[in-house]
């Protein structure tokens, strides 16, 4: 026994080295991989919740994008009956009820859908509040602070700028359709109850037949209830997974009053990219225990197809913020932007602009209801569509409203042509999907570039003063701005 004893310690300086080195080369690769392991872990906790962030800040970008474009849907629908001399003559200088009434609150109801509208004279005393069409004529005070009086002032506060002076008193300077934001106010507000989107703009007149006196003027507010309703109407654009409002404020996207007071505030389940990682990160872990190479080129690869994914998904939500959800053509956002950037390069492209209005719209949504009327938009922007062809960007901006950016052509002749083969397409009778048979009619207005203006401003705007000119001459025609009155036309850059 000693002697296999001693035998051993003999052998013991060489067989130390033999068996000792298989032992710190299983150490150094389980710590090696171990690390690795470890390193690729949190690299994909990383990277997932990168993604998610991006996606997250992203869809709520998005959200409040469609919030803002459906309020000045609501200004642009305002726009109509609040710059008009007959409203200014039977609200502010003289209230007659019948007017609110029969024709006011009725256009604000039947031709536009506002559920809720108020007309708030000057010290936040409110003169009218509908609902639909119900009307009551009972003034009262609105108290200070309270979220109609705060977005009436606001529209007050617009107003002042842009005031100016006439014959006779007061007036505003004109804006075009598509610059409404800068008369008319936005936010929301808590009425009876109810968390509502509203807009506010002056009453002023429009074309200098009567004027306001001194002081306020009296101020129309629309307001839509963010109910079940609009909350579709939203994700019917967005797609969102279980998109809902909340009268709570711990959701994504909170909605506050124009004090800053939190209302409410929706909420989603986001789409998280970043879950995704984890199918591939930990079998690449797993493999990389055994070929660390191997999973390395899984994990890039992976990578690469996230990345494509994320693009792919900011593509989608890019497209449908710039798409009108009813007709498919390019929405207001899409067409200003293109309007400007066409502007910027008017010395070397010059262009022209179309403005559309339908004509006998409204009879259709008065005889066979509003889903009809979402038929024949639908109908007129294919019409639209493939008129225009290559030669230009079709957009709706209105409820019955559309432009068209024409960049092939400037001519006076080609454009004549257009305008005819447009009004001819969408004035053919068209028949509903309940059998009806409808027909509608369109009126133009055209303005080119530079002749008729330098900026998209005062293009659309002799566009849009083309198209008054049509509409006032007939209707069911074109009308080239360069034809105006001397004085109607905009010149300014």
């Amino acid at each position: 026994m000693a002697k296999e004893m001693d035998g051993w310690h003999m052998q013991g300086a060489t067989v130390a080295p033999r068996f000792g080195l298989p032992a710190m080369v299983k150490l150094f690769s389980i710590v090696l991989i171990t690390l690795s392991a470890l390193s690729l872990l949190f690299i994909g906790y990383i990277a997932s919740r990168k993604a998610d962030d991006i996606a997250a800040k992203k869809q709520i970008i998005l959200l409040e994008n469609v919030l803002r474009d459906r309020q000045s849907l609501l200004a642009r629908d305002q726009l109509g009956l609040a710059r008009w001399d007959r409203s200014v003559k039977y609200i502010t200088l003289k209230f007659h009820a019948s007017y609110v009434i029969e024709e006011f609150v009725s256009s604000l109801w039947y031709d536009f859908g506002h559920e809720r509208s108020f007309l708030i004279g000057p010290d936040g005393r409110v003169l009218m509040s509908a609902w639909q069409d119900e009307v009551d004529l009972t003034a009262r005070d609105l108290k200070p602070g309270d979220d109609l009086r705060a977005i009436a002032e606001l529209a007050l506060t617009r107003h002042h700028a842009h005031r100016t002076t006439i014959d006779g008193g007061f007036g505003q300077r004109p804006v075009p359709a598509s610059q409404v934001h800068a008369i008319a106010a936005f936010g929301f507000a808590e009425v009876e109850g109810e968390v509502m989107l509203a807009t506010a703009m002056a009453i002023v007149p429009d074309d200098g037949e009567v004027a306001l006196p001194e002081g306020d003027p009296v101020i129309l507010v629309s307001a839509r209830p963010i109910d079940a309703d609009l909350v579709a109407d939203l994700n019917s654009q967005l797609e969102y997974e279980y998109l809902q409002f909340n009268r709570n404020g711990d959701g994504l996207l909170t909605v506050k009053s124009a004090d800053g007071q939190a209302l409410g505030s929706f909420d989603f389940t986001l789409f998280k990219p970043g879950a995704d990682i984890w199918t591939i990160v930990v079998p690449a872990v797993v493999l990389l225990c055994g070929l660390m190479f191997a999973a390395s080129f899984v994990l890039g690869r992976y990578i690469g197809r996230l990345s494509e994914r994320l693009e792919e998904s900011e593509w989608r939500n890019r497209e449908l913020a710039h798409r009108d959800a009813l007709s498919g053509l390019a929405n207001r956002l899409c067409f200003d932007k293109a309007l400007n950037e066409a502007a910027d390069r008017l010395a070397h492209a010059p262009f022209a602009v179309i403005a559309c209005d339908l004509d006998r719209f409204k009879a259709v949504n008065d005889l066979h209801g509003h889903g009809a009327g979402d038929e024949v938009i639908r109908v007129v922007a294919e019409r639209l569509r493939e008129a225009v062809g290559e030669n230009g960007l079709v957009g709706r901006v209105g409820g019955d409203e559309f432009v068209i950016l024409v960049h092939a052509f400037r001519d006076r002749a080609r454009l004549s042509m257009l305008a005819q083969s447009t009004i001819a397409s969408v004035s053919q009778p068209m028949t509903l999907s309940n059998g009806a048979d409808v027909d509608v009619g369109i009126s133009l207005g055209i303005a080119t570039a530079p002749e008729d203006g330098a900026s998209a401003r005062a293009i659309m705007s002799n566009a849009d003063r083309a198209l008054y000119a049509s509409k006032q001459g007939g209707r069911g025609r074109a009308f080239f701005a360069e034809d105006l009155p001397p004085g109607e036309a905009v010149h300014a850059a």
